[in-house]
């Protein structure tokens, strides 16, 4: 079964066994007011899911579909499951938003089900049914036994990010359209921190969602949207920023940088603003890169008109082309591009017409609003659907309003680019790597033991599934600041030669974050003059993979945007015992032009939005300036952990050179000096 709307979604139907079937079924599909795609299918409680994408339905290349991972560990919501897809600009290259991509097909793959108690969740303000406007903060509750907890809140089904402290969420309600829209949180608990183990079995996890609540939005000011993730007008970029009135209104744009000096104003009236910002100040002055926020206010004014309701937007050229389209003659299913059957194929049932992929939108949108899909659960039937048209001024708008934003992903508040940054990290799918211990260099095949494990048996590495949640929140957190991304290499993306010698590809950016297991030798390595030292193992095909030594590393580039700060966010990568033997053997896995190694001295606990706190601190985005990078380090952690209660110790590190123990991103010496390091205890 296929079904096909290009311009706005294709879906696929991969044969899983779920509740007793052979299909998973799509129940609903819709497009949201914005652009997004609503997806609902038939689920069973307790399973975990991952959503596919693919570009195209068949690669020319290889003749089949190339499936892409969009978005996964995604948790049932019962007896129907819902995601919206606003697509995932963490990727490099972006995976853009669908209403600006021509194409794209779905399938729904069944992960595995939960094999621990499901821990509680509750959403405990707002209450259901409760008017809101303005910033919304959400707070929510969660619990387990286990010792590993995450939390996520999703606003019609998309992920929102925690607030600055970790301890909530926090919405702008202006960035959505008034109506009703539907919250709620999931939960993951798991029985252990990742890590190694010789006895299998392996972690287990249990996942909950909270009740959906059902807020409206209520604004003036609405849909506040920005056209570019990433506004960069030294490649001609223009950044359009956009917004709806519930009335019409006078109101003011000020641009402000991030001492809130204001840059750029511009006034006008209506129901609708559009402002194409070319990244200059007032009367065209030169201002420079950085971090940008737009202070948008609203009045209105008493004055009526025709546009009240209108959506703005700016088409795709795909959604300006006119193209043939196929129906079929009892109307069972959507209008699919023609040229999705394959030469031969019987048409002549079909109906076949010209339209744009614009007009088969309006076509589609005036379908659903006229016969209401069942993809959205009760709850959210006792309202208007988020993708519902603007409503008008009512009781309960504010006449005047302001909104500072953007806040809502992917947009970043930034203009230009300050610096380049390189993220990496493995997770170790579907469920686990297994390693022979490497050899230590004698002639004898004698092997390095492993954490106190040696000999020949096989080590067993967890897969680590929040890493791709900590990445995403570190390169947001970096794109806020105005860092671009130089790559995201994710799972076996990564490969062994990525992190060896001078050639590895972080010498490429001035900042690195490598996120994998990590792990410590117990007897010596001849391979590196006999010293113990710390291995990385790197997943390379299916339950197989190799060690990476540190003693085979050399970070640290002398360019402009060289390698000067290098993060290693794995157990054990800087074990201070390990460490201070590896220095005596003459050994470092760094080279004059790094500045700062950071690390950790212990096992350590992957909380989602622990590298986001640290791009914050360095960035000076939750601070009244930038950090020091070795003391943000330690803060993220602290921070992180101190909102958690472990029965665990844990210690950050850093090793580096003396005259740049204090660098900030933005403030910086160059390396001299002795090699120092030093390690301390963040948790408790």
């Amino acid at each position: 079964m296929l079904v096909a709307l290009s311009g706005v979604l294709s879906l696929g139907l991969l044969s899983q066994k779920a509740c007793g079937q052979s299909v998973l079924h799509f129940t609903g599909v819709s497009a949201t007011e914005e652009g997004a795609i609503t997806l609902s299918w038939a689920s069973c409680s307790n399973e975990v899911y991952r959503i596919e994408y693919a570009p195209t339905l068949i690669d020319t290349n290889t003749g089949t579909t190339a499936w892409a991972s969009l978005y996964d560990d995604y948790p049932s919501h019962g007896t129907n499951t819902f995601w919206l897809d606003t697509g995932d600009y963490y990727d490099e290259p972006a995976i853009l938003h669908p209403r600006n991509m021509p194409m794209r097909f779905y399938r729904i793959v069944m992960e595995g089900t939960n094999t621990l108690s499901p821990p509680t969740v509750s959403i405990l303000s707002p209450t259901n049914g409760a008017s809101v406007s303005g910033d919304l903060t959400v707070t929510v509750s969660a619990s387990t036994t286990q010792p590993v907890l995450h939390v996520k809140l999703y606003v019609d089904g998309e992920e929102m990010p925690l607030s600055d402290d970790g301890t909530n969420f926090v919405i702008d309600t202006c960035e959505w359209p008034n109506g009703n829209h539907v919250l709620f949180a999931t939960a993951k608990c798991e029985s252990d921190f990742a890590g190694q183990s010789i006895n299998p079995p392996y972690i287990e996890a249990g996942r909950a969602i909270s009740s959906y609540v059902n807020v409206t939005f209520d604004n003036l000011i609405t849909r506040f949207s920005f056209s570019e993730p990433f506004f960069d007008p030294g490649v001609g970029q223009t950044q359009q920023v956009n917004a709806v009135f519930a009335a019409n209104s006078d109101w003011s744009l000020e641009i402000q940088d991030q001492s809130s000096n204001t840059v750029r104003t511009v006034t006008g009236s209506g129901t609708a603003m559009q402002f194409g910002w070319d990244g200059n100040g007032d009367g065209g002055t030169n201002i420079p890169n950085g971090v940008y926020t737009y202070l948008l206010s609203a009045q209105t004014n008493g004055q009526t008109s025709s546009m009240m309701g209108e959506s703005i937007g700016f088409p795709t050229a795909a959604e300006k082309v006119v193209e043939l389209w196929a129906l079929s003659p009892d109307s069972s299913g959507p209008p699919a591009p023609l040229m999705l059957y394959p030469p031969g194929f019987d048409t002549n049932g079909l109906l076949i017409f010209e339209a744009t992929q614009s007009e088969i939108q309006e076509l589609i949108d005036l379908v659903m609003s006229s016969d209401a899909s069942g993809a959205m659960s009760p709850e959210m039937e006792t309202g208007e659907e988020s993708s519902g048209a603007e409503q008008a001024f009512g009781p309960n708008t504010p006449a005047m309003q302001m909104a500072r934003a953007p806040r809502r992903r992917p947009t970043a508040p930034v203009k230009g680019v300050v610096g380049t940054f390189g993220v990496a990290y493995q997770r170790y799918l579907p469920s686990h790597i297994s390693l022979v211990n490497p050899l230590n260099g004698l002639p004898l095949q004698q092997r390095v033991a492993i954490a106190g494990h040696g000999g020949s048996t096989p080590i067993t590495y967890t897969n680590l599934p929040q890493f791709k949640s900590q990445a995403n929140e570190f390169i947001t957190q970096m794109k806020n600041g105005a860092w671009r991304p130089g790559f995201v290499k994710t799972d076996t993306q990564l490969k062994p030669s990525d992190i060896k010698s001078s050639e590895t590809i972080f010498n490429q950016v001035s900042l690195g974050l490598l996120m994998v297991h990590g792990t410590y030798g117990t007897s010596p390595d001849y391979t590196a003059n006999g010293c113990l030292q710390m291995y990385f193992p790197i997943q390379t095909m299916g339950t197989s993979g190799e060690y990476v030594r540190m003693s085979e590393m050399e970070f640290g580039n002398a360019g402009t945007n060289g390698l000067k700060w290098m993060a290693l966010f794995c157990c054990n990568s800087l074990k201070e015992s390990n460490w201070n033997n590896m220095q005596s053997a003459g050994i470092t896995p760094f080279n004059s032009n790094l500045h700062l190694l950071l690390g950790t001295d212990s096992i350590i606990a992957t909380e989602d939005w622990i590298s986001g706190l640290w791009a914050r601190a360095m960035l000076g985005l939750s601070y009244p300036s930038p950090q020091r990078i070795r003391q943000a380090w330690y803060d993220s952690a602290q921070t992180a952990y101190a909102v958690r209660s472990f029965g665990q110790t844990f210690k950050f590190a850093v090793a580096g050179w003396q005259n740049c123990w204090n660098d900030k991103l933005n403030d910086y010496s160059s390396p001299g000096g002795d090699i120092i390091y030093e390690s301390v205890q963040v948790y408790p």
